[in-house]
C-alpha cells in the first residue's frame, strides 16, 4: 500500500475550538497545518548576498514563518483576558491594564504577536495542530456511527 493512499492530506479538514489549559474563559479554534507548511517554508526563505564568500545564500525568516504559520492555523479566538495573558507573556504597566475586564481581540497581528513572544502559547498551538486530524477522524467516526 502506498503512503500517499492513507494519509489524509485534505485542506477542508474542519477547524476545532480548544479551551486553553489553565483557563476557564480563552478558547482558540484551530486547523490542521495540513500541505501548507512547505508553502509556509518556501515563502520564508530569504535569499541574501554573502559579501564575505561572494555569494548568495538561503536565510529562514523565522518572523515571516510565524505570521504565515498563525494566521492559517488560529482562525479565531475567545475569551483571552489580561489574567490569561498575564501567564503567556510579560506586560508593560500591569498596574494600569488591572482595570481591564474586556477581550483582546484576534487579528493576523495578534496571533503572530501571541506565537512570537510566548513560548508555552506556541508549542500549545503546534501540539493542538499536530493532533486536529486525530480529533476530526475520531468525530467523523462518531458521526457514522450515529447516522
Amino acid at each position: 500500500m502506498d503512503l500517499k493512499e492513507i494519509i489524509d492530506t485534505r485542506e477542508d479538514q474542519a477547524p476545532i475550538w480548544i479551551a486553553y489549559p489553565d483557563s476557564t474563559t480563552f478558547q482558540v479554534l484551530v486547523r490542521p497545518i495540513g500541505n501548507m507548511h512547505k508553502e509556509f517554508l518556501e515563502k520564508s526563505r530569504e535569499v541574501k548576498w554573502d559579501e564575505a564568500k561572494m555569494e548568495q545564500k538561503v536565510d529562514f525568516n523565522d518572523e515571516i514563518y510565524t505570521k504565515l504559520f498563525s494566521a492559517h492555523v488560529i482562525i479565531d479566538w475567545k475569551g483571552l483576558h489580561i489574567e490569561d495573558l498575564k501567564k503567556l507573556v510579560l506586560l508593560k504597566n500591569f498596574k494600569k491594564l488591572a482595570g481591564f475586564t474586556g477581550e483582546i481581540a484576534c487579528d493576523d497581528a495578534a496571533k503572530a504577536m501571541l506565537m512570537q513572544h510566548s513560548l508555552v502559547f506556541n508549542i500549545w498551538i503546534n501540539r493542538v495542530c499536530n493532533n486536529i486530524e486525530r480529533f476530526n477522524r475520531e468525530r467523523e467516526e462518531a458521526e457514522k456511527k450515529t447516522s
